[in-house]
């Protein structure tokens, strides 16, 4: 009976560290997909600005308080991918290099891209 024991307890095991991987997985694609999400409203964002500012321009209006609502928008987005990012990358075991931009293991001194010697997280 120990065996059948022994081959139960592995099969749990295993059952669970792919359990934790699929967790782990669907959790990062979800996060990319907000960053998705977020990425096409700052694109709106972005379109009302040079519309709002293409007519400010036009009609000599002053229009400052509506662009800067959306530069504050736009960079409130912006605050939000590079979070996103950070914990798709950290689920990951990753992080990103602040120089390059390139990716790379969470224990690295230095960027394996670019050389850059970078901050303990």
């Amino acid at each position: 009976m120990g065996f059948f024991e022994d081959a139960l307890n592995k099969t749990r095991e295993a059952l669970d560290v792919a359990y934790k991987k699929t967790e782990e997985v669907v959790t990062a694609e979800k996060q990319k997909l907000d960053i998705s999400a977020i990425k096409s409203k700052r694109e709106k964002d972005y379109a009302a600005l040079g519309k709002i500012y293409y007519e400010a321009i036009k009609s000599q209006e002053d229009l400052s308080d509506e662009i800067k609502f959306l530069v504050e928008a736009i960079a409130e987005k912006n605050a939000e991918i590079i979070r996103l990012n950070r914990e798709v990358q950290n689920a990951k075991n990753k992080r990103i290099c602040p120089n390059c931009g390139a990716n790379i293991d969470i224990s690295s001194v230095y960027c394996n891209s670019c050389g850059a010697k970078l901050e303990e997280n």
